[in-house]
This record gives C-alpha cells, structure tokens and sequence, in this order.
C-alpha cells in the first residue's frame, strides 16, 4: 500500500470502533455519505498520482521507455510451442496474483528467450490494474550510480530513484546480474551499488510479518549462486524467491534474430 492511503483494514477498525459507539456506518447520512467519497476520490488521486511518480523514475536501458503486452507473445515463434504458451500463461497468471497479493517473481533464462517481453506484459498490466509500477535495468541503474560522483543533477535523481523503487507497488530489475559481469568473468558489484540494493531490498520486505511488502520482478541470465556472488547473500534472498511456483524458466530458443 503507497504512503498515505488509507487500507481496507484501517476502515474496517474505523467501523468497529463507530459500532461500539452505536453510530450505524453501513446507513451513512447523506454528509456521512459525502465524507467518506470524499476520502476514497482523495485515496484514488494520491494512488494515481504516486503511480504516475514511481513510473517516471523508471530506468530505462538506453534512456528508451520499452512497451510489451501479453497480446503481443507469440509462442510460434519457438520450435516447443507448448513450452512457450505455457511460460506466457504463467506470466499472465503472476500478474493478477500481484494485484491482490504482493510477490516476488524470477524469469530466469538465457538471451533472447523473451524474459524482458513478458516482464513488460506484467508491469503494464499491473500499471493498468492501478498498481504503482517502475522498471529499473540494473546495468543502466550501476552505469547512473558511476557518473553521480562528476555529476550533481545524477545524483539528485539517484535519490529520487531510490526512494521509487523502495516504494512502487511493482518493480521490474531487468537483466539483474548483467552490472556483475558476463559469464566467466563474474565479481562482485560495485560497493555503492550493493548498499543501494540492499536498502531498496530492505525496504521491500515486511520484516515483522515476514512477507513480501511489495512485489518486485527479476528477469535475469544468471543463475542465484552466481548472484550471490555479485551481492551479499541477504540481498538475495530478500529479492528473489525461492518458491519454484514463482520461478518461470525460460527454457527456449534467442529468437531475436528472428
């Protein structure tokens, strides 16, 4: 839930409360009836606004926003069509359990294979459900945070960048892995880059109930040991489920050339 709203279960204590006072609030008085479409067009205005803020934010690779819908996946084009229509299946089925619940998804695969596509797919049909929704390429995000240290204007929108991914309802970290190197020549990721991970990480759990706060997207080449190489282990755990029914294998064919 963005800062600010007022949830489904703060109304509910609110109703209880009134109850124990003998106010009836399922037969609101016209003025009653008012205030409180007053409250939910306020909580709608702030919703869209903060989603409009956090998608803003979006780190794009290249600096060229990407549009992908689930009507645009094309299982044909791979030789295991079955394989494809399932992962595409998958991915629509990841993105109405977000709405409901918030957690967190791997797309994990090789080049090409169409993990980005469909992370897109989920992001946009989130965005179109109203949740507050960014995309982050983490090699853009690393190759930002180097050039804040000569330039203050890359700096001041590093803070704002930040405080969008820790709050977004959604967020996609595409090609997650990419900032540590290439297969082969894998190292660890760049200190400034780890801490700012690791707080958005933080951020995005909620600790005291031991759950995911907000829902976060990962589309990545490398496998979880080699990101554990790249990052501190905590990190990872935090942003990557280990619950196989929310890992989609991208097990097809770069048709990219295609």
């Amino acid at each position: 839930m963005a800062e600010g709203l007022i949830s489904q279960q703060q109304i509910d204590r609110v109703k209880e409360i009134a109850k124990e006072k003998g106010v009836d609030v399922d037969h609101l008085t016209p003025a009653e009836q008012f205030e409180k479409d007053n409250i939910e067009q306020f909580n709608r205005s702030l919703r869209i606004k903060k989603g409009r803020k956090y998608f803003s934010m979006s780190v794009w690779p290249g600096n060229i926003p990407l549009k992908f819908d689930f009507s645009k996946w094309k299982p044909d084009l791979q030789s295991n069509v079955k394989k494809a229509r399932e992962i595409g299946n998958q991915a629509y089925k990841a993105a109405k359990s977000i709405l409901s619940k918030p957690n967190n998804y791997v797309l994990a695969g090789i080049r090409g294979t169409g993990k980005t596509s469909l992370a897109l797919a989920i992001m946009y049909q989130a965005k179109q459900d109203g949740l507050g929704v960014m995309f982050v390429s983490t090699d853009e995000l690393s190759s930002l945070i180097g050039k804040q240290y000569d330039l203050g204007d890359v700096k001041n929108r590093l803070s704002d960048i930040e405080r969008s991914m820790k709050e977004a309802d959604v967020l996609i970290l595409d090609d997650f892995g990419t900032e540590g190197g290439m297969r082969g020549a894998i190292k660890p990721v760049r200190s400034d880059m780890q801490e700012l991970m690791y707080r958005v990480a933080n951020a995005r759990v909620d600790f005291e109930n031991n759950t995911v706060k907000h829902s976060t997207i990962i589309t990545t080449n490398n496998s979880r040991h080699e990101l554990e190489i790249m990052y501190n282990e905590k990190l990872i755990s935090r942003l990557m489920t280990s619950n196989p029914e929310r890992q989609l294998a991208f097990d097809l064919e770069d048709v990219r050339g295609i």
